[in-house]
């Protein structure tokens, strides 16, 4: 049987996990990026701030999913449930559905697109309520370009995971972000990548995977769960 790696949370990647199976594939997970919850007072009260904000913003579907379990913590549901999303992703999109928010808008995956829509979206007289983990710092320079009136907040760090498992030779890896490409090379020996075939979800991936000499098997067309799926799957058939 075929195996495939998914290097996120099993939560976060349940619809290309059945994708997967469903083609034949034995999916496993290894979460190379997992989370720390960061304690902060405003965290106490974000929850019931939620609908407060003209549109709020989660880094990720990690955040949302943090972010939920802090509304859950706080039995600030009914207020959370007036939130107005900005999504940076489908797969956040699929998130926020998940925990039953919608994204009102889905902003583009590249920074120069991003601070684009974002102009011309916002005004002046807006609250944007920022969270997320470790790319505070990209996109506070993105968000003190554009209209309104920011609030960041981070709720969490990423840490890395242990040794990674043991696996078949041929291994389909599909890699999600940037900074799993970098987690990946950092936690792995090169003849470990070089024994499988590593799947890169869209250009920016690839070409972090690129940079630190790692060898594409595949590059998903969009960063979605169809794309990715169509990606490992071309990695598949391209096995001996």
């Amino acid at each position: 049987m075929t195996t495939v790696l998914l290097l996120r949370e099993p939560s976060e990647v349940r619809d290309l996990t059945w994708l997967l199976e469903e083609e034949g594939a034995q999916v496993l997970h290894w979460p190379l990026l997992s989370v720390s919850l960061l304690v902060v007072p405003s965290t106490q009260a974000l929850g019931e701030q939620l609908g407060r904000f003209s549109w709020v913003i989660p880094e990720s579907p990690t955040a949302v999913r943090v972010l939920a379990e802090l509304v859950r913590a706080t039995g600030a549901r009914s207020p959370a449930q007036r939130a107005a999303f900005l999504a940076p992703s489908l797969d956040t999109v699929r998130a926020l559905g998940r925990h039953g928010w919608e994204a009102r808008h889905v902003l583009p995956e590249r920074a120069e697109g991003r601070l684009e829509t974002l102009s011309s979206l916002l005004h002046e007289d807006d609250e944007v309520l920022w969270v997320g983990g470790p790319r505070e710092a990209q996109w506070r320079e993105v968000l003190s370009q554009v209209p309104g009136r920011t609030t960041l907040v981070r709720l969490y760090d990423e840490i890395e995971a242990a040794a990674p498992p043991e696996l078949p030779g041929g291994t389909v890896v599909v890699v999600h972000s940037p900074s799993a490409a970098e987690a990946l090379a950092a936690s792995t020996e090169a003849d470990w990548r070089a024994r499988h075939r590593v799947v890169a979800s869209g250009p920016t991936t690839s070409s972090a995977l690129q940079e630190l000499g790692v060898t594409i098997a595949a590059v998903a067309t969009r960063p979605t769960t169809e794309g990715l799926f169509e990606a490992a799957r071309e990695a598949l058939e391209g096995q001996p």
